[in-house]
């Protein structure tokens, strides 16, 4: 899964091409699901319980056309958040296919390491990854834009924690970056990514 300049970059990209007419409220659905892990990586219940998630992939993504299906209503009011939130998730998707693979095999370099190794490694080279994209003008937008939302309780994430992820976000992302440079990471791999998670949106969400 992507770091959250990731996902904020890739939500500016494409929310013209959804049609997304409250681009504020999409933004934040777009970094939501993440607030669980606002104080460190939640348990794995928790994580997957705000992302809608199965260790199946297929499973996975139908869950997430149902959430969508099933909460319209609920939402018409502010659609957009709800599309946000879901497209978080189908960008975890497709980072984790059209992306990490390259990625992991790259860190592996041909050593055996231990799953905890690889995911320790997967998130430096993000971290170093992160201190290129938020110097992107998309990234700066996107957090001017995120300030203007109003939060909301989603799947089993509270409004009080979109709200404290939001600010964190805007404000202190500082131990999310590095003065490193990504060794593999580069903005072709956030355009793949996008490419991707377009395919699946138009997939699974029917507006």
């Amino acid at each position: 899964m992507p770091s959250f300049p990731v996902h904020l970059l890739i939500a500016q990209m494409l929310s013209e091409k959804l049609g997304i007419s409250n681009k504020p409220s999409f933004l934040l659905g777009s970094i939501a699901p993440d607030s669980v892990n606002l104080k460190g990586f939640a348990d794995q219940k928790t994580r997957y319980s705000a992302h809608i998630r199965s260790v199946d992939y297929n499973v996975w993504k139908n869950q997430l056309a149902e959430f969508y299906k099933d909460n319209a209503d609920a939402f018409c009011d502010d659609i957009d958040f709800l599309k946000g939130y879901v497209f978080h998730c189908i960008t975890d998707i497709a980072w984790d296919e059209a992306v990490q693979p390259g990625l992991f095999i790259f860190l592996q370099k041909d050593q055996a390491l231990s799953r905890e190794q690889i995911t320790k490694l997967k998130w430096e080279e993000l971290f170093r990854f992160n201190s290129m994209l938020v110097k992107e003008e998309l990234f700066t937008i996107g957090t001017e834009l995120v300030k203007l939302a109003c939060a909301r309780d989603i799947a089993s994430v509270t409004a009080g924690q979109i709200i404290q992820y939001r600010d964190y976000v805007v404000n202190d992302y500082k131990d999310k970056i590095t003065p490193e440079l990504p060794q593999f990471l580069k903005m072709e791999h956030v355009n793949v990514c996008a490419a991707r998670t377009l395919e699946l949106y138009s997939e699974l969400i029917k507006a």
